[in-house]
């Protein structure tokens, strides 16, 4: 049995998720909405998900299968979870009976994109108190995107441990468990510091993911570790480590003085991410200062006006 936690720890815990309901709008589900106990899909928000983003793709298969349309998928998804990375199928799409069916929806480039309504079918959700296994062992927190578990999350308080005991937890495991194979991401955290793993199996697969040496609270009233409610685990940023972040290096034989490598999964850290973002948002702000300038000098002109773009090389 889940292993009774403390006051301190359960404060965190739901200032936590409160905070993901109200700041970034994530639905809550229920552990019984998880029908799938071996591969712990939410079975009824992937179909709902399929329904209102691929109608079209998924009358072709009903036409061809009738009722046993639904079961055909979640066939497919089953067989081919036993040799790809769950995070793969969301970027390359799940093969059913010779259609291609499109897991989730990445951000497109603008906002008036046509894809812009397919992204915004996207379901984020997750399950506090995530329970598996016959001793209904606990997770703190499970994030699905589209039914589908993404990232497993546990959290202390200072109080009465730290972020080496959430590490511990998820070394300890029974990795047999699905849960600990199909999320890309793994984060341990206490009121101060964050852990992020791709493999939970092995205390060396956790690295710091940290603001810098020291968290500090945008908000007087957060946690040192604001950063990863606010941040780290919101929607956005989710479905964009999801759509560019993660990078699968491949098995390696023994190669001369070369030992051989399992296939493995790199994520960035914390601050790495941060650094490609803010480059490519100057990027992008230096060109949209530079299309309004050359927007303007064409108007001057258009206009019959002689004055030229105050252009700095």
């Amino acid at each position: 049995m889940a292993k009774k936690k403390k006051a301190p720890e359960l404060t965190f815990q739901q200032h936590v998720a409160e905070y993901l309901v109200r700041e970034h709008q994530y639905g809550v589900l229920e552990q019984s909405d998880i029908t799938d106990s071996e591969h712990f899909i939410a079975e009824d928000q992937l179909w709902a998900f399929l329904k209102a983003s691929q109608a079209d793709t998924l009358k072709k298969l009903e036409d061809d299968y009738g009722t046993d349309a639904r079961e055909e998928v979640f066939k497919a998804l089953r067989k081919e979870l036993e040799h790809t990375p769950l995070w793969m199928l969301f970027r390359q799409g799940l093969p059913v009976r010779g259609l291609e069916f499109r897991l989730f929806y990445p951000k497109p480039r603008s906002a008036a994109s046509a894809a812009a309504a397919k992204y915004a079918e996207n379901r984020l959700t997750f399950r506090p108190h995530f329970y598996f296994g016959d001793a209904h062992q606990e997770i703190d927190f499970v994030f699905y995107l589209n039914g589908l578990p993404i990232v497993a999350l546990e959290l202390k308080h200072e109080a009465n441990q730290n972020v080496h005991d959430a590490v511990a937890q998820f070394t300890r495991r029974d990795h047999r468990h699905k849960i600990f194979q199909h999320p890309f991401l793994y984060l341990a955290a206490d009121t101060s510091d964050a852990m992020a793993a791709t493999d939970p199996r092995k205390e060396e697969n956790f690295r710091w993911h940290n603001m810098g040496l020291t968290n500090t609270p945008t908000h007087a009233d957060e946690y040192p570790v604001e950063f990863l409610y606010r941040e780290v685990l919101s929607q956005e940023h989710l479905l964009e480590a999801l759509s560019f972040f993660l990078i699968r290096v491949p098995e390696r034989d023994v190669e001369d003085d070369k030992p051989a490598r399992p296939a493995a999964t790199l994520f960035p850290r914390y601050h790495q991410s941060r650094l490609v973002r803010r480059v490519a948002e100057d990027i992008t702000a230096h060109f949209a200062t530079a299309g309004d300038i050359g927007r303007k000098y064409l108007a001057d002109h258009s206009a019959g006006s002689n004055s030229r773009p105050d252009i700095t090389h």
